[in-house]
């Protein structure tokens, strides 16, 4: 039999190693926390915690496990924390008001109150990747030098594969011309219409593994996070009809002999996906539809390829996070739990050309952050090279298109 001092020494063993694992464990969360409070930053409570399970055993009869929770520091986000600091050196010579930390003052710290700002927990696309989609944006000459290159030199800067479409060529964008379509707003129909029939033929001419799976809509006045949209295609297989979108509503459309039927549409400012088997079977049914079915006096052309499409059997599949206003608009309209219950949302429609900047700049930095206080090192050197890459790309069409400011004349000395 076990003596009792045998038991009475084992279990001072064992208490003797729960209390190093437990040193172990919360000291250097204890320093850390004391460390980082006494710098007087005030940073928001981010919820998170592991859990840490360690067994003791052979010291008694019977394992002994201790269950730890930890909980993590606040993980930061680069724009809305430490906003009385700044994060950049300040020039003490050249002064500007294009400086991020002034820029961050006056324009990006607005948003920490409007939108979600989620600091961590990043998961990639499962299902596609960016190369996969091709975004099709209407646009007209009226916008090229604005909101069009406003969205060119955003998001539209990291996209492989896209089509502007207008009436007009302008190689800058480039520019994929629908002729005849016009200038007005009702050439949304003709330019989607005769467009999506001139995108694929040029996807017919690729080899198969060089086309696109999906095909996004939207206008050149939409702000798209794509890595945030790519997610809204998870488990969809392209080789199906299929059309995705949100902000939707129902419509009446014109059916048979006069008659008219209700379908519902997603809303084109916040754009909507089809696959590339609803763009082959459209195909027969596109010319006729603009030219002899759809009232020729209305624009509403996401309406009308919705009614098209469900007369071909394909109803609309539903997705959280298309917004069809600005962030601001949004958050009034919706309500903060309305419009925070998704946390990534995929686009905002109405956005002029500083905001477009703006926000594209916000995000760039958000989805940063997440992939740093993940310790996603494979994925943020990913996204970094690509961002690079498409700057000097984008650098290099700003040096063929761009006139500079003339030069004012040499300052002299004056003579006294």
């Amino acid at each position: 039999m076990t003596s009792l001092k045998n038991v009475q020494s084992k279990s001072s063993k064992s208490c003797y190693v729960i209390f190093c694992c437990c040193t172990f464990i919360f000291a250097p969360l204890l320093i850390g926390s004391i460390i980082y409070q006494s710098s007087g930053i005030k940073i928001p409570t981010i919820l998170s915690s592991i859990n840490a399970t360690f067994s003791v055993e052979n010291l008694i009869d019977s394992p002994t496990k201790i269950i730890a929770t930890i909980p993590h520091i606040p993980l930061e986000s680069f724009i809305c924390d430490k906003i009385n600091i700044s994060r950049f050196p300040v020039s003490s010579t050249t002064q500007t008001n294009d400086s991020f930390d002034v820029y961050r003052k006056n324009v990006l710290e607005k948003y920490c109150d409007i939108v979600p700002v989620p600091r961590y927990n990043w998961s990639s696309p499962k299902s596609y990747t960016e190369n996969d989609i091709a975004f099709v944006i209407f646009t007209a000459a009226a916008f090229f030098h604005t909101r069009t290159t406003a969205a060119r030199d955003t998001w539209v800067s990291r996209i492989t594969n896209y089509y502007f479409l207008s009436a007009t060529p302008y190689p800058y964008l480039p520019i994929t011309v629908v002729p005849g379509a016009g200038e007005d707003k009702l050439s949304n129909m003709k330019k989607l219409f005769y467009g999506l029939q001139i995108i694929y033929k040029q996807q017919m001419n690729l080899s198969p593994d060089k086309q696109q799976k999906w095909f996004y809509i939207a206008g050149c006045d939409t702000f798209i996070l794509p890595h945030h949209l790519l997610k809204r295609l998870h488990g969809l297989d392209y080789r199906q009809p299929i059309r995705v979108g949100g902000h939707w509503g129902q419509h009446d459309c014109p059916g048979p002999n006069g008659t008219k039927f209700q379908a519902e549409f997603p809303s084109g400012g916040a754009g909507f996906f089809f696959s590339m088997k609803l763009l082959e079977i459209l195909q027969p049914h596109l010319t006729n539809y603009v030219e002899n079915v759809w009232p020729r006096n209305s624009e509403i052309s996401d309406v009308a390829l919705s009614c098209l499409s469900h007369q071909l059997g394909v109803p609309l599949t539903k997705q959280v996070g298309f917004w069809a206003h600005p962030p601001a608009f949004t958050l009034g309209e919706n309500g903060r739990d309305k419009f925070h219950k998704e946390p990534e949302p995929n686009d905002f429609h109405y956005i002029k050309p500083d905001e477009m900047h703006a926000l594209d700049e916000f995000y760039i930095y958000q989805h940063m952050d997440r992939l740093i206080n993940d310790r996603n090192w494979s994925e943020f050197t990913q996204f970094m090279r690509r961002f690079v890459a498409s700057h000097y790309e984008l650098l290099r069409k700003k040096r063929r298109e761009c006139t500079l400011p003339t030069i004012e004349a040499e300052v002299k000395l004056s003579n006294k």
